[in-house]
């Protein structure tokens, strides 16, 4: 059965769901999971955002230009997405960058379960410092997600979308901002976990979706890593959509779509589908 991520607002199901994040459900062609209940498909308005990535540069080269304190553990990968593993970078005791890999899709300390309700793979920044899901971590914990692009679907009319594939135009990788928590299991063990920021799409992306993850330049990197920063004010300031000209995009095949993709062909371009009307 085809199956894919989607994400839905709080205003689709409510806070009590979402707990002001935008959060991931399991798409199934005759409806969707949420809740442990199968939902069936009705007049839902749905959209994606920042629920796939793609990482596939070499370990070395992440060294270099994040400055790490050593090379990370880490295989190329196409078609990230929630509830998977994906890098992060945070800075260690000893103020050095180490990169390593937690689940992507946030679980707050408190939470009574690890999966408690569909993955906060993302937390919106204008509610990131407020939201009591998000604003601990966002005070105390956050990361870069390192990424060499994201996908987003551009709605080409009511039943098609096209997907495409975002990343610098420079061709360094993005560095996405973050934010990470620990929770512990019943048994005792613990599970790290993060959740991209997202905010308003700049100009460039708004031809393609209204939403985009915050990416950080690489002077702000420190200030955003400084477990010592609690400054919320300071720290909302990163919190804006990055210049228009650090971005290029190329539609990429509708692969991309199942998440069992993940070769690298799903980053070659195609030619945008082309509707009739």
């Amino acid at each position: 059965m085809a199956s894919s991520w989607l994400r839905l607002g709080e205003e689709n199901f409510g806070s009590r769901f979402s707990a002001g994040g935008e959060i991931c459900i399991l798409l199934l062609e005759n409806g969707f999971h949420f809740g442990g209940a199968l939902w069936k498909w009705q007049s839902v308005e749905m959209a994606i955002v920042c629920g796939r990535i793609n990482l596939w540069v070499s370990a070395a080269e992440l060294a270099e230009v994040f400055d790490l304190f050593c090379e990370p553990k880490w295989s190329p990968r196409y078609n990230l997405g929630p509830m998977q593993s994906v890098l992060t970078i945070r800075t260690n005791p000893q103020g050095l960058r180490q990169a390593e890999p937690m689940q992507w899709g946030l679980v707050p300390s408190w939470s009574k379960s690890a999966s408690q309700g569909p993955p906060l793979n993302n937390a919106r920044g204008e509610t990131v410092a407020t939201k009591p899901t998000f604003s601990e971590s966002f005070r105390r914990r956050r990361c870069l997600i390192p990424a060499n692009g994201f996908y987003e679907w551009k709605r080409l009319d009511n039943k098609s979308k096209q997907p495409w594939n975002l990343f610098r135009a420079d061709g360094k990788p993005l560095a996405m901002a973050g934010i990470w928590d620990r929770w512990q299991a019943p048994d005792g063990n613990w599970l790290e976990s993060c959740a991209v920021i997202t905010t308003t799409a700049n100009a460039f992306m708004a031809e393609i979706h209204d939403r985009m993850p915050v990416i950080l330049n690489a002077d702000s990197w420190s200030d955003w890593l400084a477990s010592d920063e609690t400054n919320v004010e300071s720290l909302l300031k990163l919190v804006r959509p990055c210049p228009d000209e650090w971005l290029r995009g190329t539609p990429v095949s509708a692969m991309v779509n199942q998440i069992r993709h993940d070769s690298a062909e799903c980053i070659q371009p195609v030619k945008e589908t082309r509707t009739l009307f």
